[in-house]
C-alpha cells in the first residue's frame, strides 16, 4: 500500500497528471515487446541454431533467440573508469515511450566489471533537477569521504568524482549500484537508476564450469501513467511492466543437457520476484554476490526488493518452458503482485552432455559465525502507521545527524529484527554481509552469507553480524530495502569506531 511521502524539507517533482495504470503484463510467450534499440547488448558467443537429424543432415532451428545480456564495462590493469550522467528523457522501454530518470540515456545501464584489488574510478554527472547520489549495493568497501558514502548530497547541474577501491580479498559476486539520497530513493531506483555490478571470480573453484554461457537479467518494473513514469504517489501495488533487461517475455535458448550461468538480480524499488522455472531446477551457487558453502538446489527462490541470485539451469528435453514470477502477497498492510511471466527459454538443438555440477569440497570455506564468541545482543523493531504512511525502527525516523547505534572494529554482534507490522520488510545493512541464524525460533540451516533478508508479517530474525573487516570504519545504514519504506522513514546509521 502506498500513499504520498511527506518530506517537506525535500525538492519533490511536479505531480503528474494521472490518465491512467498500466495492468499487470502477461504478455504472449511468443512476442517480443523489448526495444533492442535501447539496449546496447554484449550478446556473448553465437548460439547455434542447427541440429542434426536423423539422417545426419544438419537442420536450421526455426526458433530467434530475443534476450540480449547489459551492455557491460570492465576494468583494465586493475582500474575501471567511467562516467554515469543521471538525466530525465524520453526513452522506449517494452514497446512504450515514456519519459524516465535513467543513467547513459538508457533503462538498462551499462554492468560494470571488476576484480578483487581494483579501484572504480566513477564520475556522476546529474543533470536531474533534484540531488543525487550513489551507492554499490553488496560492497565490501569503505563508506569514508568519495567512497561508497551514501551521506554525499550530489546537487543538480554538478559532478561528483566518486572512488570505490576493492579489497584484495573482496568475494565474488553479483552486486548492484543505485541512488541513495533519502527521500528520493524510491522516484530514482523506480525511474530506471539502478544497474548491475559484478566482482569476477564466481565460478573460479569450479574448473568444469569455465566457459559455459553466462546470462545477466536485471529485473524492473515500470508504470507508463500520462507517457511518465511516476516520481510521485507510487503506488507499488498498481498495475505494473515487469522487465527483463528492460525487455518484455524475452526468448532465451538452451540445448538439452546444456549448463548455463544465470545471475538474476532484482534490482528495482518496491516489489517482490518468485522466480520458477517450468520443469528445471534452479541450483543456486549463490544469493546476494555472496558464493554458498554447498549447491543449494531450488524449485523457486524469493527474491525481495534488492536481493540477486547465481544459479546454474541445465537444459531439459526439448520444447518450451516459462521463467515466471509467482503470485507473491506481502500482508494484510502490503501489496499482492500477481504470477507473471518473464522470460521464455526454449530447448532445442542437438543435445549435450551434461556437466558435472559442483561438489560441496569445490566450495571454499566460509566461517560459520555461531562458533564466534557474539560481543553484543541487540534488537530492533520494525514498525509503521499505515494511516500516514510514515515507518520506524525503534520508534523513530531516520535522521542523518543521528547515529542510532555503534559498534566496535573487531566484534561479531547478534541483531533480532523483530517486525510487529502486517506487511513484510526487508532488512539490509550496508558495507558488510551478515549470517540468518532464525526465523521465528527455527534454526536456518548454514549455507553462507547474504546482505538482505525478507521479514515475514509479524515475524522475529535472529542475524550474527561480523564488523570485523577493517575497511569499514565510519558511519553507514541499514533500513527496509522496500524503498518506499526507507524513504519514509525506516533507516538508522550506525558507526564502526576502532
Amino acid at each position: 500500500m502506498r500513499t504520498p511521502r511527506k518530506f517537506p524539507f525535500l525538492p519533490v517533482a511536479a505531480l503528474l497528471a494521472v490518465v491512467g495504470l498500466v495492468v499487470a503484463t502477461l504478455p504472449n510467450p511468443w512476442v517480443h515487446a523489448g526495444p533492442e534499440s535501447i539496449i546496447q547488448a554484449s550478446v556473448g558467443e553465437e548460439h547455434d541454431d542447427s541440429a542434426e537429424n536423423g539422417n545426419g543432415r544438419r537442420e536450421q532451428g526455426d526458433s530467434a533467440e530475443t534476450f540480449r545480456n547489459p551492455s557491460e564495462v570492465a576494468s583494465s590493469d586493475g582500474a575501471l573508469n567511467v562516467t554515469l550522467t543521471a538525466g530525465k528523457q524520453e526513452i522506449e522501454i517494452g514497446g512504450q515511450s515514456v519519459v524516465a530518470m535513467v543513467f547513459n540515456d538508457s533503462y538498462i545501464p551499462p554492468t560494470l566489471r571488476v576484480r578483487p584489488g581494483d579501484t572504480l574510478n566513477l564520475e556522476l554527472v546529474n543533470s536531474l533537477e533534484n540531488s543525487t547520489n550513489l551507492h554499490h549495493h553488496g560492497s565490501n568497501v569503505s563508506p569514508l569521504d568519495n567512497g561508497d558514502n551514501v551521506f554525499v548530497d550530489i546537487m543538480p547541474n554538478t559532478r561528483y568524482r566518486q572512488r570505490i577501491v576493492f579489497p584484495d580479498e573482496h568475494p565474488a559476486g553479483f552486486l548492484w549500484y543505485h541512488p541513495h539520497m533519502h527521500g528520493l530513493v524510491e522516484a530514482q531506483i523506480f525511474g530506471g537508476m539502478s544497474g548491475g555490478l559484478i566482482v569476477e571470480g564466481m565460478l573460479d573453484p569450479f574448473p568444469q564450469l569455465s566457459g559455459i554461457k553466462e546470462r545477466i537479467m536485471l529485473l524492473k518494473d515500470f508504470q507508463n501513467i500520462g507517457g511518465e513514469i511516476p516520481s510521485d504517489n507510487i503506488d507499488s501495488n498498481a498495475g505494473t511492466t515487469r522487465t527483463v533487461n528492460g525487455m518484455v517475455n524475452p526468448a532465451l535458448k538452451i540445448r538439452p543437457g546444456e549448463t548455463q550461468f544465470w545471475r538474476i538480480g532484482n534490482i528495482g524499488a518496491d516489489i517482490y520476484y518468485r522466480l520458477k522455472l517450468d520443469d528445471h531446477v534452479l541450483y543456486e551457487i549463490a544469493a546476494d554476490g555472496n558464493r554458498h558453502t554447498e549447491l543449494v538446489p531450488r524449485d523457486e527462490i524469493l527474491l525481495p526488493p534488492a536481493s540477486r541470485t547465481e544459479v546454474l539451469i541445465q537444459g531439459g528435453r526439448h520444447g518450451i518452458y516459462q521463467l515466471r514470477t509467482l503470485a507473491v502477497d506481502t500482508g494484510p498492510d502490503g501489496d499482492q503482485y500477481p504470477e507473471v511471466v518473464l522470460a521464455t527459454l526454449i530447448s532445442e538443438g542437438a543435445e549435450r552432455e551434461p556437466v558435472e555440477l559442483p561438489t560441496a569440497d569445490q566450495f571454499p570455506p566460509v566461517e560459520d559465525l555461531r562458533g564466534h564468541p557474539v560481543a553484543q545482543h541487540r534488537s530492533f523493531q520494525f514498525s509503521e502507521d499505515p494511516d500516514t504512511n510514515q515507518f520506524y525502527i525503534d520508534g523513530k525516523q531516520f535522521d542523518p545527524n543521528r547515529v542510532d547505534t555503534q559498534v566496535k572494529l573487531g566484534d561479531v554482534e547478534e541483531w533480532t529484527i523483530e517486525n510487529v507490522t502486517d506487511e513484510m520488510h526487508v532488512f539490509h545493512i550496508h558495507q558488510l554481509d551478515f549470517q540468518v541464524t532464525e526465523i521465528d525460533g527455527q534454526p536456518v540451516p548454514f549455507t553462507g552469507r547474504q546482505d538482505v533478508v525478507n521479514l515475514p508479517v509479524k515475524s522475529r530474525v535472529k542475524l550474527l553480524i561480523p564488523f570485523t573487516n577493517p575497511v569499514i570504519v565510519g558511519k553507514f545504514v541499514y533500513h527496509c530495502h522496500i524503498v518506499a519504506h526507507e524513504d519514509n522513514g525506516m533507516m538508522a546509521t550506525v558507526e564502526v569506531v576502532p
